[in-house]
């Protein structure tokens, strides 16, 4: 079935959008989906009771699919109701009184991926959304999911209340920085979650301003597989941005943290970076100076603390200052022998 019915009571030749929606949906609600439903609006206002999601993919300039998507986000938040037939046609879309939930209710959150259980997996790959948030995962993985990658995007959704959109987001932000293990991706939804982004829109801002050094920082000391968080950010920024230090530098600051620290930790780089920058320090070859510097210095030290142990040395062996004189002791026994033969006649 092609020709869709729409339920409206939107007065005609007038498009109103209430304030209390565009407070509520405006911020966080993708463009398309926006666009879509704006359009909606405007034919349902216009008398027209019907139309195709064909005609409003051509309009929109995007494909069915993307309509269907934006449909089922507006239902989810309470904007329409979608109604099927029997063979599962979407057949009328009703604009509704919206009331945006506050947390879902549909299942108890899980505190792990693995406590999801089969009963849930079956429940929410009945769901279209769903099943389509999980193919499109498949696709950019490159395989097919194991029980247990399932388990995970169906806690980002159930305990961690990620949005269909923004689960889709995350596993392709993930992919397009050549990650595809869940177990990074997890970590990666993990610390959204802490930093309160629940929407697409939120995510592109963070992901923004995660610039690529942040990164190759991480690796230069051997963390990788690691999305940095908001301290780890503040502190590199720093170094960035406020010292105005080129990455070559802090790489190599990087490198002796490494070599030089137990467990290498970026507040120990830290300490490295700023001595650097209170030093003047701006390019390699100010560290090729100030280590030069270092070595000379220790070398002083070195000749210091030789010339204090000879001193202690001659100290001990006073008596081996004197001038010391050669004897022929031969000389001098016939010597001897001969006075003692004078005295004796």
């Amino acid at each position: 079935m092609d020709i869709i019915k729409l339920r409206s009571c939107f007065s005609q030749d007038v498009t109103v959008i209430a304030n209390d929606f565009l407070d509520r949906f405006l911020p966080e609600a993708n463009g398309d989906f926006l666009r879509i439903y704006l359009y909606l609006v405007r034919i349902a206002g216009s008398g027209s009771d019907s139309l195709s999601l064909c005609s409003v993919a051509d309009r929109m300039n995007c494909t069915e699919n993307d309509v269907n998507r934006a449909l089922r986000y507006w239902e989810r938040e309470g904007v329409i109701t979608l109604s099927k037939n029997e063979g599962g046609e979407l057949t009328d879309i009703a604009f509704t009184s919206y009331c945006k939930p506050d947390a879902r209710t549909d299942a108890p959150a899980a505190e792990k991926p693995s406590d999801i259980t089969a009963e849930r997996l079956t429940e929410l790959g009945e769901r279209e959304d769903i099943r389509e948030l999980l193919f499109i995962a498949q696709q950019y993985i490159g395989k097919p999911l194991s029980r247990s990658e399932m388990q995970k995007i169906c806690f980002f959704y159930d305990s961690l209340h990620f949005s269909p959109d923004l689960i889709d987001y995350l596993i392709e932000y993930c992919v397009s920085r050549g990650h595809k293990s869940f177990h990074y991706i997890e970590k990666v939804a993990l610390g959204w979650k802490e930093q309160g982004i629940s929407t697409v829109r939120d995510a592109r801002v963070i992901a923004g301003s995660y610039h690529r050094e942040y990164y190759d920082i991480l690796k230069a000391l051997g963390i990788d597989n690691h999305h940095p968080v908001e301290a780890e950010v503040r502190v590199m920024k720093k170094w960035i941005e406020k010292y105005n230090l080129p990455l070559d530098l802090i790489k190599e600051a990087c490198t002796r943290t490494v070599m030089g620290a137990s467990k290498p930790t970026l507040n120990y780089t830290d300490s490295i970076l700023t001595k650097w920058y209170s030093r003047g320090v701006r390019t390699m070859d100010d560290v090729l100076a100030l280590d030069e510097e270092y070595i000379k210095e220790q070398d002083a030290k070195k000749a210091q603390r030789a010339d204090a142990g000879r001193g202690k040395k001659r100290g001990a062996n006073a008596f081996s200052n004197f001038e010391q004189r050669d004897y022929d002791f031969r000389q001098l026994e016939s010597a001897l022998l001969q006075r003692a033969s004078g005295d004796a006649e």
